[in-house]
């Protein structure tokens, strides 16, 4: 999922858990305790003359939102397995200011409330709501770098795992450890799948449930199976012959489709994509449509009056949240950063910088999920527990008021710096930029920045061939360096460039791919000899960097453009923003193609 439908997807999750949250304060607010006589209906079965039962709300809290844990945690994994998060430099900075957004909102929330029972809730305030940050992100932050995102869905699913830790040693009533082997056994079966090669996901399914129930019984937060079981499952990058017998089995079904030939091409598709993505892209509309907008239902159903809010604020429990989680997370996530930054100032990467983080950290504020759960969990008196559901609501409120107006500053500030962003700085000229097609008769031209170094690359080369053979002379293709902060993104732009010197550039261009993402230089060496090269020619021209120049101002157009994601398009000279598929951007292409023949077509009338 690129990052533009990832952040489409977390403001509908925000939207809805928005609705979720006024659907239950209007439902709690109304005469009569229907409210909480719903949550608490009993439900369970029955199993080999044992009862396991629980309320509707301990199954929204201990069993679906292990769920959505587990849906955030496929997609940090991945990151730290493909993504911007592989170097581990860059992915402990998030880490880091997790920590410190656990243990100074903390502190903060103790002192205000020092000498008072409510001290007990200091939990309430180490957490960070993934789904509500996100999707504020996705509505506030359009524009700013996808590597902020990132950086965001690292540090708010560490923040979530440290609270959930909290929950499970500061809050829990009984603990006991032999059920937990039940747990590690689920663990330990999936396990084993994962190292047999075990690609049907229904199958992970059973020992799924099994670790849930280990988690659960042990007195441990059960949503901390989610994370668990998301770090087992398996995740890799699509391998070339992967994909080539999956293109190889979709063609036998087109040339016979019957439904043997349906279910070979079916299973060919899914073994060449790991469990990791397809297990995400699967749970991504339940998460949206279904856990987020019942979890609010289910805990923010607070009873608001005249009188519980004057009490509430008046109360050192509701300011302590509110410090704790506006201000603790401003100062733990920006001081922390800043410290780290100064001792590897390029621990953000070229994208990011601190005006994003301090923005980011006042979103982070938002501790409405774990919040509102932990505050059932401190306070057994309902006066208290009212006061730290308003207080939740109130530092959500204005954290996300805070984060708007901090996005809305550095928006402003990036359309000044950069106000042409959204359009080409440099025309495709034939006479400096590599093409395919003939530009005297194309209708339609498309620039694409890339790299090597990335798990897209290899589908931005099918994309390309698709595109060729779909437009054919109507459209003039050409590709430009975009190497980011990869280590060998550079050097296979270079050698790129030196294969171009002996006129092989799309040669070389097409090995690079298959052997993406590049992580050492004897897949470039095997792509100059797979690409036809004179090996010597080309190890002295690599070697001398020749072709440099060239990257460079690829770069240089780059960062006037603030790009900061591989691939990104321009269809006749203005960005491309859609999804990053072969289907999704020829059908860009096409519509451009279309419009320009349309053009072209009242033209010619209007000299007629």
């Amino acid at each position: 999922m690129t990052s533009v439908a990832r952040g489409t997807a977390a403001l509908r999750g925000a939207v809805v858990l928005i609705a979720g949250t006024v659907a239950a304060l209007i439902w709690a607010n109304l005469p009569g305790d229907s409210y909480e006589s719903f949550w608490h209906l009993p439900l369970g079965l029955d199993l080999a003359g044992s009862r396991f039962e629980l309320d509707l709300r301990h199954w929204v809290n201990d069993a679906v939102m292990a769920v959505f844990f587990a849906h955030v945690t496929l997609e940090v994994r991945r990151e730290l397995e493909l993504g911007e998060l592989r170097d581990w430099r860059r992915a402990s900075v998030p880490v880091i200011a997790a920590l410190a957004g656990l243990v100074i909102p903390a502190l903060i929330y103790v002192r205000v409330t020092w000498g008072t029972d409510a001290v007990a809730g200091w939990g309430i305030v180490v957490s960070t709501d993934t789904a509500f940050v996100l999707g504020m992100l996705a509505l506030i932050g359009r524009g700013m770098p996808p590597q902020l995102r990132i950086f965001l869905v690292t540090l708010a699913v560490a923040d979530d795992v440290g609270a959930l830790g909290v929950i499970a040693f500061a809050y829990t009533d009984r603990f006991s450890p032999l059920p937990l082997l039940i747990a590690v056994g689920g663990l330990a079966m999936i396990a084993v799948m994962r190292y047999l090669g075990v690609w049907r996901g229904v199958l992970y399914l059973v020992p799924s449930i099994v670790v849930w129930v280990g988690f659960f019984v042990s007195g441990v937060h059960a949503t901390l199976a989610g994370v668990a079981i998301a770090v087992l499952l398996p995740i890799f990058p699509t391998r070339v012959d992967a994909l080539r017998s999956a293109q190889d089995h979709v063609r036998a079904f087109q040339m016979s489709p019957t439904a043997g030939y349906a279910r070979t091409a079916g299973d060919s598709l899914a073994r060449a994509v790991s469990i990791n993505e397809r297990a995400h892209r699967a749970l991504a509309p339940y998460i949206t449509w279904l856990v987020l907008p019942v979890f609010a239902l289910a805990n923010a159903g607070v009873t608001v009056t005249r009188e519980s809010l004057v009490d509430a604020f008046t109360s050192r429990l509701t300011w302590g949240i509110i410090a704790g989680l506006v201000v603790g997370k401003i100062v733990a996530i920006s001081v922390s950063t800043w410290v780290v930054t100064r001792v590897r100032p390029d621990a953000l990467g070229p994208a990011v910088r601190m005006s994003h983080i301090v923005g980011v950290s006042m979103l982070a504020g938002m501790g409405f999920t774990i919040s509102l759960f932990v505050t059932e969990l401190a306070f057994d008196d309902a006066v208290d527990v009212s006061r730290g559901q308003i207080g939740v609501i109130a530092a959500t409120v204005l954290a996300a008021t805070l984060g708007a107006v901090a996005f809305a500053v550095m928006s402003a500030r990036e359309r000044r710096r950069s106000p042409h962003r959204d359009r080409l700085v440099r025309a495709l000229d034939p006479s400096r930029d590599p093409v395919l097609g003939d530009p005297a008769s194309a209708v339609v031209t498309v620039v694409e920045y890339g790299n090597y170094a990335t798990p897209y690359s290899p589908a931005a080369g099918e994309m390309c061939r698709e595109m060729e053979g779909r437009f054919g002379s109507e459209v003039v293709y050409t590709f430009r360096h975009l190497p980011l902060e990869q280590p060998l993104g550079r050097s296979a732009a270079i050698a790129n460039e030196a294969a171009a010197l002996q006129g092989r550039f799309w040669e070389m261009r097409d090995e690079l791919l298959r052997e993406a993402p590049i992580d050492h230089e004897r897949q470039i060496r095997r792509a100059a000899a797979g690409a036809g090269l004179n090996l010597r020619r080309f190890e002295r021209d690599w070697g001398d960097a020749a072709g440099a120049e060239r990257v460079d101002e690829d770069l240089v157009d780059a960062e006037a453009m603030q790009l900061h994601r591989a691939p990104t398009y321009f269809i006749d000279n203005a960005r491309y923003d859609g999804s990053i598929d072969a289907d999704s951007v020829n059908t860009a292409v096409a519509a451009a193609r279309d419009a320009a023949l349309r053009r072209d077509e009242r033209e010619r009338d209007t000299d007629a």
